[in-house]
């Protein structure tokens, strides 16, 4: 006589229910590695981003050659516009002879820019890809002078500063102005006339807000006298 029995309605029920809470943990935890795997993906690409822009814009503020001279219209300059950083240098590579180019970095609608043109060229300029970004800081570090006030373009998340100071003496800038002629018997000793005093900018301050509302700085040294 054979006494084999199956299994029972009930019991394949269970079995089911198992295996379903099973599929349903295991589905949940595989979406939440790929959110965390998306996550970390973002977040190095926003890293390796900034940090492209972080040495373009190195290699522009480095490329400066500021002095103590006074400035003349061919004199390398950088200075905060009403659409962002304009950066003016001579480019040298060993590939091509040197010639001057005019770098503007803005923020607009569509993100960061670099906007180059080269000073044979001007209509014809070199503009990056748009950067996601959704606000950028500047400031410039002046001697003398100190800290200008930062000027924000976009929707930039405040944070704290931490600001540079220089080391060493103070730079000694030529105004230009004459020097002091000794007085002449009889005559009144003459006055010398008020000069301005060109400051130099030493260092430049970025920070980039990311589209995750989080914000980077960096101090840029200028190219030039120190």
């Amino acid at each position: 006589m054979n006494n084999q029995r199956g299994f029972t309605l009930l019991e394949v029920l269970i079995a089911l229910g198992i295996v379903a809470v099973i599929s349903i943990l295991s589905w949940q935890g595989l979406e939440e590695v790929l959110r965390s795997a998306n996550r970390v993906t973002q977040v190095d690409e926003q890293v390796q981003t900034v940090s492209a822009v972080f040495s373009q814009l190195e290699k522009d503020l480095g490329a400066l050659e500021l002095s103590t001279e006074p400035p003349t219209p061919d004199s390398d300059l950088v200075e905060v516009t009403g659409n962002g950083l304009l950066i003016q240098y001579t480019q040298r590579k060993t590939s091509e002879p040197a010639y001057r180019e005019r770098v503007e970095w803005i923020l607009n609608e569509n993100g960061l820019l670099r906007i180059a043109r080269r000073e044979l060229n001007p209509d014809q300029p070199s503009i990056s890809e748009p950067i996601a970004t959704r606000g950028l800081q500047v400031r410039l570090l002046r001697e003398p002078g100190g800290w200008t006030s930062p000027v924000i373009f976009g929707n930039h998340a405040a944070q704290e500063r931490s600001d540079l100071e220089l080391q060493g003496p103070a730079l000694q800038l030529n105004t230009g102005a004459p020097a002091n002629q000794p007085p002449v018997d009889g005559e009144p000793p003459e006055i010398p006339q008020a000069q301005t005093v060109q400051s130099l900018v030493r260092a430049v301050e970025i920070s980039l807000t990311q589209p995750n509302n989080q914000a980077v700085s960096r101090v840029f040294l200028t190219g030039g006298v120190y």
